[in-house]
């Protein structure tokens, strides 16, 4: 096992033909989502018998293994090598929980990682007494406002950096308590990362953008979504309006996870999400 470089911009077309292999609908499996956070998650290659696999830590300075290979084919003495000093696989999914036997493997799994994903047709729709009350804000919305969509790309975003810092003084944090300098850099490199969004305004002036990427072939992730939070309903709309852009392509959303914020949990819940896609976390018993 040996280390390789830190990842940075010139591993996109690895890492994106590793991910469309995997075909996974957790969000972690992204280029922009691995190239965004590596400041913060610290991500550099491992190369092994078993092929490439991505070194990472997590929030509370954990140590994990981020396979870029599906673990079912990789043999026990590579496994024990990764994992040795506390390492632990991570995220995993459930359909490769088969390939641990219980007698030799801990597996578990953090409510606060687990990514929420939703019935694209059901968020484009908001039919159902789930969505009472978002039906009720969207309702609030339009009778208030005349909302305008414009496509995000290289030549637009400054209009969304403002949306972006606006979104960050309110929220009364430090920069690196937030996404800001992730999405700041997703705006600022959008074109090269690939990544699809849309920017609203409301009277000629930038009121919120949502910013996401496909994931596989049935499921749409979101990265990003910032808003004036003087413009009530908008979030309703820009997911509503989010869903029916994307419904003709994708049956799923992800929304990601909620990171154990209480907030955004109580939020991406009232949603009416279809699934909890729980990402596993795989180490060695001692």
């Amino acid at each position: 096992m040996k280390k390789l470089e830190i990842i940075d911009f010139h591993h996109q077309t690895l890492l994106r033909e590793k991910f469309k292999e995997l075909n996974l609908p957790i969000s972690d499996y992204t280029f922009a989502n691995i190239f965004l956070f590596r400041s913060i998650s610290h991500y550099e290659f491992l190369t092994t018998d078993c092929g490439l696999f991505i070194a990472g830590c997590n929030r509370q300075g954990e140590h994990y293994i981020m396979p870029l290979n599906d673990l079912r084919g990789c043999d026990q003495k590579t496994f024990e090598n990764l994992l040795a000093e506390d390492n632990f696989f991570f995220p995993v999914p459930e359909e490769w929980l088969s390939f641990f036997p219980e007698n030799k493997f801990i597996i578990s799994y953090d409510d606060s990682e687990s990514d929420y994903l939703y019935l694209t047709e059901k968020m484009a729709s908001f039919q159902g007494k789930q969505y009472v009350r978002h039906r009720n804000h969207l309702k609030q919305f339009f009778a208030a406002y005349t909302p305008r969509a414009q496509a995000i790309s290289g030549e637009n975003s400054l209009p969304a950096l403002t949306v972006l810092q606006s979104w960050q003084n309110d929220s009364g944090l430090a920069v690196n308590k937030t996404d800001f300098l992730q999405c700041r850099e997703a705006l600022e490199k959008f074109s090269g990362l690939d990544l699809w969004g849309t920017l609203y305004y409301i009277e000629s002036e930038p009121a919120g953008f949502v910013i996401g990427e496909p994931l596989n072939a049935e499921t749409f992730v979101l990265h990003f979504a910032k808003a004036f939070t003087k413009y009530h309903g908008i979030y309703e709309f820009m997911f509503n309006d989010t869903a029916r852009r994307l419904l003709p392509r994708y049956r799923f959303l992800n929304l990601e996870e909620d990171m154990g914020s209480k907030n955004l949990r109580r939020t991406k819940g009232s949603y009416g999400p279809e699934k909890l896609l729980k990402k596993y976390h795989v180490c060695l018993k001692k």
